[in-house]
């Protein structure tokens, strides 16, 4: 009877080289699905961008709708977007600032005034710049994080109408199509006031009355830049073949930091700057993210291939080998050159 139990209990006992079968068994199978499980996920975030991009397509057709233009990229680069500035002189905004009463963010959109005392102002911007608004950030570079801005940071520049050291902020990751010009230090060199925007609204004033805001370069073909923009009826090349806004490039490195020149601006505390518009011309080529390489005018992604929103609304995804003539094309709304992307 001792005999035969002993035999059962050899019989259930495992040896080691039956555990490191079960055990290479289990790592291989692992190993299988855990690519699977990351395709997955960063499938559910490239359809989150999507249908971040068809809301901000959505937006940009309702501010059409009630303004008859689009956005225009707002002033210089150091503006903020005000709710109590307007008209003639334009928004010194961006478009991503515009667009807030349309991406139901209106109480976002009125909480500073340039005309408050500048004490509230101050308040009410700082807690601006560092308010998330996910819509405006695509979830496989970053989810709607607040970033913290060293005091040491030369290149993170000290937004117009605040006083001290912004500290915390947030960063856009679309950018609105400028055209598909490249532009170089001559063109800015020539303009009346610089790349920062008038130093103050009696400035801005004057631009206006002398009529001296600087005129768009023939070759900024887009839908918004400085301080102007456009009807949808002066897209000609067709709505559907005309890029309104795309996800921008940034380096891999720096999409915590802000040291990448083309990200280096919080989200709602610029105008017109290449941290939210972007050119489709060769210099500035579309590519996939990469660590180490900055290129501040290229539109581009962390995916494995971009996404944009037509003029038309619809939402495409586009690969980096694209014809780059026909991308250059693509950001042109009124060349004639409307050749299919294939």
């Amino acid at each position: 009877m001792k005999r035969a139990e002993t035999r059962l209990r050899r019989t259930l006992a495992f040896t080691l080289i039956e555990l490191l079968v079960v055990v290479s068994i289990i790592g291989i199978l692992i190993g299988l699905l855990l690519p699977a499980v990351q395709a997955a996920r960063e499938a559910a975030r490239g359809a989150q961008c999507k249908s971040n991009l068809k809301q901000l397509g959505l937006a940009m057709h309702l501010f059409e709708d009630a303004n008859k233009r689009l956005p225009s990229g707002g002033w210089g680069y150091q503006w903020q977007g005000f709710p109590d500035i307007g008209g003639s002189l334009g928004q010194p905004g961006a478009w991503n600032y515009s667009l807030l009463p349309f991406v139901e963010q209106s109480s976002l959109y009125g909480m500073a005034s340039y005309n408050s005392s500048p004490a509230a102002r101050d308040t009410a911007l700082r807690q601006r710049l560092a308010t998330a608004v996910p819509i405006y950030n695509c979830p496989s570079r970053r989810g709607g994080d607040v970033f913290s801005v060293a005091a040491s940071c030369s290149s993170c520049g000290e937004p117009i109408g605040i006083q001290g050291n912004v500290t915390a902020v947030t960063r856009c990751d679309y950018a609105a199509n400028v055209g598909d010009g490249a532009p170089d230090a001559s063109q800015l060199a020539a303009w009346p006031i610089n790349f920062w925007g008038p130093a103050n609204v009696v400035e801005a004033q004057k631009l206006t009355r002398l009529n001296q805001w600087p005129a768009r370069p023939a070759d900024w073909t887009g839908i918004s830049y400085l301080r102007v923009s456009v009807r949808l009826a002066e897209v000609t090349d067709g709505l559907s073949n005309t890029l309104m806004l795309g996800e921008k490039y940034v380096d891999r490195r720096s999409y915590q930091s802000g040291e990448d020149w083309g990200d280096n601006e919080a989200m709602l505390g610029g105008g017109f700057n290449n941290d939210n518009h972007r050119s489709t011309h060769p210099a500035w080529p579309y590519m996939r993210d990469r660590s180490g390489t900055m290129s501040i005018g290229s539109f581009g992604s962390a995916h494995s291939a971009g996404n944009f929103v037509h003029c038309d609304g619809s939402v495409s995804t586009l690969a980096y080998s694209v014809d780059p003539v026909v991308f250059k094309n693509r950001g042109n709304r009124h060349d004639g050159n409307n050749t299919p992307i294939e």
